[in-house]
């Protein structure tokens, strides 16, 4: 075997191919790479930052969490620990990165930052593949939704898990398995979907939210090979952390305990209460900053009601007005995205870091945004474009005043400042709103006209795409199937980047 058929030459030569290094994704390939360069800069002080110790405070818990998980168990006397088992595996896996001799918090930083890499390589490949689909130039909101969300965040993007569990999430929505060899496309079809559901499963065993994603699968065979995947991969990877290390249900009991988190929706109220006199003070119990004070605990136990309600509605329209014959990859980002709204704003806590969930999310809905062609259709080469342009546009504003909020004006809000009150109660009402507008949106994504032509069902066929590669889809939803369609171009390129070349478009003590 020569040098230019071995294995190794082969593996070379695909990576160079890969959609990520060609002429047209290089603009937005050179600013994730200055912006990310930039946030490890400050991740590792060799350059100053707000307030790094407060930031930083989470990575120092995980690795006393390793430390006890070393020794055969959870940390189950912690109250602070409220992860499901697998958060084990992110936790211990930078002890093994340590033993170069970087260290533990050092290694989780570079850790983190492979897993955003990693996002970042999929979202370019859905959009090498939607180009090859519409035979267009390759339409870059999304890519620039990750590379500039994730840097208007801060170093927090690297400070905590929760990129890692986002890595899972964008993986379980478009990761694919290539027909090559012998392996055909309908095996390759059936390997997709199972890889889709082994994510999932791994990321809801991780942190939970990804398992709000399977609301947007296609019906028939593919969603429930995923949906069985997805179980099969949780109760397998629970059961061998249970055998190995003890205490792996101890999280349910801290869970339950949680009340109202200063930056949550729900605490808004209250706090703005407080400049008049209510009577409501910040306490710092089960990891967290919370209010304490007449009927804080009445809404806390009222806001997981709120949550059953919003999935309620989810789950209702998936039962009664999912139409499996006009399933599109788009519609299922448009799912996943809404339920995970409903999630992150009736929740009891609301740290910054959750809206690294929703950047990836709408990322992926991004990517499907598509230039009007007319008054009812949303769609390019017969794929049907995103619902949720304007909900996640709205997302990508709140994460502007992210660093603001915190670490810059965390004591404020913890003491019911006037400044850092305002921003937090503005912010949580921009995901208010745009939950609501989400889920109105879904609830009209699949209404049926009498009047409108049938068009083919996509296929996502797995045939010939590479990993994180957008499917191939056949027609689209129908024109007015859409109530309220977003039809600009989604362009979040940064102010100054220039015209395009061508071939291209333009916390503290916390442990949520």
């Amino acid at each position: 075997m020569n040098s230019e058929t071995s294995p190794g030459t082969s593996a070379a030569r695909r990576l160079a191919s890969a959609p990520v290094f060609a002429p047209r994704y290089r603009r937005v390939s050179f600013w994730w790479a200055g912006s990310r360069f930039l946030l490890m800069l400050w991740s590792l002080q060799a350059m100053p930052y707000f307030s790094r110790g407060a930031v930083i405070g989470d990575v120092n818990i995980y690795n006393g969490w390793a430390n006890t998980m070393v020794h055969g168990s959870f940390p189950s006397s912690d109250p602070q620990w409220q992860y499901p088992p697998a958060a084990a595996l992110v936790m211990l896996f930078p002890k093994l990165i340590a033993h170069v001799g970087i260290g533990y918090v050092n290694s989780f930083f570079f850790f983190a930052l492979a897993a955003d890499a990693v996002v970042f390589a999929l979202l370019i490949g859905q959009a090498d593949r939607i180009s090859a689909e519409t035979g267009r130039e390759p339409h870059l909101s999304g890519v620039w939704a990750w590379v500039l969300g994730g840097f208007a965040l801060g170093p927090i993007l690297f400070m905590r898990y929760d990129v890692i569990v986002t890595a899972l999430a964008v993986g379980g929505m478009i990761g694919t398995v290539k027909a090559v060899g012998r392996r055909t496309p309908e095996q390759a079809d059936k390997w997709t979907w199972s890889l889709r559901g082994v994510l999932l499963g791994l990321g809801a065993v991780v942190k939970v939210w990804p398992v709000v994603l399977l609301a947007g699968l296609p019906g028939g065979r593919r969603g429930a090979r995923a949906v069985v995947s997805a179980i099969v991969g949780v109760v397998v990877i629970c059961g061998l952390l249970a055998a190995g290390l003890s205490g792996a249900l101890s999280f349910l009991g801290h869970q339950s305990s949680r009340g109202i988190e200063v930056e949550a929706v729900f605490a808004s109220p209250f706090m703005i209460a407080s400049w008049f006199g209510y009577p409501v003070s910040t306490v710092h119990e089960d990891g967290n900053f919370q209010l304490a004070g007449p009927g804080t605990s009445l809404v806390a136990s009222g806001a997981i009601l709120t949550t059953l309600l919003g999935f309620g509605i989810v789950l209702w329209w998936r039962l009664r007005r999912f139409h499996p014959e006009r399933w599109s990859p788009a519609l299922m980002y448009d799912a996943g995205f809404t339920v995970l709204l409903v999630m992150v704003v009736t929740s009891r806590v609301l740290s910054p870091q959750y809206l690294i969930w929703l950047i990836g999310l709408s990322a992926l809905c991004l990517a499907e945004a598509t230039p009007k062609k007319s008054a009812q259709i949303n769609e390019i080469g017969g794929r049907r474009g995103t619902l949720m342009a304007l909900p996640a546009r709205m997302v990508m504003a709140c994460t502007l005043v992210s660093q603001l909020e915190f670490p810059i004006l965390f004591l404020q809000v913890m003491h019911h400042g006037f400044l850092g009150t305002a921003v937090v109660a503005a912010r949580n009402l921009v995901l208010l709103a745009a939950t609501i507008i989400a889920l109105r949106k879904l609830w009209s994504a699949t209404t049926a006209v009498a009047d409108e032509p049938t068009r083919p069902q996509p296929t996502d066929s797995a045939a010939g795409e590479l990993l994180g590669a957008r499917s191939t889809a056949g027609a689209t939803a129908e024109a007015d199937a859409i109530a309220e369609p977003e039809g600009d171009l989604v362009a979040l390129q940064p102010a100054g980047a220039g015209q395009a070349p061508a071939g291209a478009e333009p916390r503290s003590a916390s442990t949520t």
